[in-house]
């Protein structure tokens, strides 16, 4: 990770910026490279990185780029902020991913990390030269892609950071509810279990009602169901906390029900509800892709929490995943030690910064180099 001229990856990629807003072609490009990813995730889909920017990215300076082999053909497409972000004297220029709301992505979109690597290199040494930094967040460790992207990185001479960004508790649902509940400990097992069968005594009315299928929210109503979560998001806790920060409770209900209205119709798409006494208890947002089911945005009625609605909702989720034999369920980044009570399976996502060209990112890297070496030579002599 010295501050050399970076070295050839092995393919040569040219680089080209697109227009913003973005058109059609650059869509379709988009989706024909996602579309041959080993690792699916519907948080580098462009839809979802559109309703972000929509909802949160006013001002936003867009660099959307493609990456062309030697032939001509499309081999990488990305789409990033350019922006300033606050210094200690002066301000940095900064050239980020777009990852709002998201779980964990890629850097970019090509078919391997070695072309990832490329791409990156190719963007930094064509792109403005006034960019301290390129940082990329929520990077998925895309199996063991993530590393050969590094290694790559490393190889070229670049100059990079990484680390953690934060750690996604998530269920491979390899097993059957019986033995999930056995590898509990006995005093959760038993909540688990209290959980729904206390409603149920209750409330004889007691539903768990989940929505898939473009045909059943078609049945039920989309802005039906969008109304009564809705109703209930407005009394809950979180939007409590969000209000306390100018608008973000209504930016946030508005980034889900674009997310549900485009997610829908393709499929992708899975709302579950928990009712009792005439009443929404809880609800969770999902979205679903190639038997992955990706846990983001749900609340409980604070009115019944003696009935816990919140924890009866999950254990439901999971009972029903485990049925449609859905191969994994992830659960965010967020409340890790609620989360870890049910599973002890997690995902650590990252954060790379790779450092630009100027006099600052140079300073910068000689610093870096020189604390390797001494930590080098002190390994050394102990």
């Amino acid at each position: 990770m010295e501050c050399l001229d970076s070295d050839d990856l092995g393919i040569q990629l040219k680089g080209e910026l697109a227009p913003w807003p973005l058109q059609d072609d650059f869509r379709k490009d988009w989706s024909l490279l996602l579309s041959e990813l080993p690792y699916k995730t519907p948080f580098c889909r462009l839809e979802w990185i559109e309703i972000g920017l929509s909802v949160y990215g006013e001002g936003n300076h867009m660099v959307p780029c493609r990456f062309y082999d030697s032939d001509g053909v499309l081999q990488a497409i990305g789409l990033f902020n350019k922006l300033s972000e606050p210094g200690r004297i002066l301000p940095h220029s900064v050239v980020r991913t777009v990852e709002y709301n998201s779980q964990r992505i890629y850097p970019l979109i090509a078919k391997n990390a070695s072309i990832m690597a490329e791409a990156m290199k190719t963007f930094r040494d064509f792109f403005d030269s006034t960019v301290d930094y390129y940082d990329f967040y929520k990077l998925d460790p895309m199996g063991n892609g993530l590393e050969e992207l590094t290694s790559e990185l490393d190889r070229a001479g670049l100059s990079y950071d990484i680390e953690t960004f934060n750690e996604q508790p998530h269920f491979d649902l390899t097993l059957s509810w019986d033995d999930y509940l056995k590898e509990r400990t006995q005093g959760h097992r038993k909540k688990i279990r209290r959980y729904t069968r206390l409603i149920q005594e209750k409330y004889p009315d007691y539903q768990f009602i989940r929505l898939r299928t473009p045909e059943e929210f078609a049945a039920y109503g989309l802005d039906t169901v969008l109304e009564e979560i809705l109703v209930l998001f407005q009394k809950s806790w979180q939007a409590e906390y969000l209000l306390e920060h100018g608008n973000l409770a209504m930016k946030l209900w508005e980034f889900y029900c674009q997310v549900s209205k485009v997610f829908a119709p393709l499929g992708l798409l899975d709302i579950c509800l928990l009712k009792a006494d005439n009443t929404l208890l809880a609800y969770e947002l999902n979205l679903y892709e190639e038997g992955s089911l990706y846990m983001l945005f749900g609340t409980y009625n604070q009115e019944f929490s003696q009935w816990s609605p919140g924890n009866a909702i999950l254990s439901e989720i999971i009972q029903d995943s485990i049925k449609r034999e859905y191969c994994r369920l992830e659960f965010g980044g967020e409340y890790l030690e609620y989360k870890k009570l049910w599973t002890k399976q997690s995902t650590n996502s990252y954060h790379l910064r790779l450092y630009g060209k100027t006099l600052r990112s140079n300073l910068k890297c000689l610093v870096m180099k020189k604390k390797k070496v001494k930590a080098r030579n002190d390994n050394q002599e102990s």
